[in-house]
């Protein structure tokens, strides 16, 4: 699993909390999380929203461009309703960051 986030803290915190079932994989933006796809498979990519290179739909969509075509997760700890009919429009999962049913979520996509 890709995790990407340019908050150093909640990816920390994320990545220790999912390391204990899953492989992960982290990355601090779109261009870091891009570069890292060039040379690895990933079978799920986490992504936080809103980055300081770009959202993570401008991920999703180079990710397209690019034919990876994995599960896809999009997070944020804010604007949660407008993010989650964002994230059915294009058919992917949303999860709020702090949502207590995160780990089944992604156990749900792998």
């Amino acid at each position: 699993m890709l995790l990407v986030d340019d908050d150093e803290t909640i990816r920390y915190a994320l990545s220790e909390t999912l390391k204990n079932e899953f492989e992960v994989l982290e990355a601090d933006g779109v261009n870091d999380a891009l570069k890292k796809l060039e040379t690895t498979s990933v079978d799920l990519i986490c992504s936080d929203y809103n980055m300081q290179d770009g959202t993570g739909l401008d991920l999703l969509h180079s990710c397209k461009e690019r034919n990876i075509s994995v599960p896809f997760m999009l997070m944020s700890a804010y604007d949660f309703n407008q993010l989650s009919k964002k994230a059915d429009l294009y058919g992917i999962t949303f999860c709020e960051k702090t949502d207590c049913e995160f780990l089944d979520k992604i156990r749900a996509m792998l």
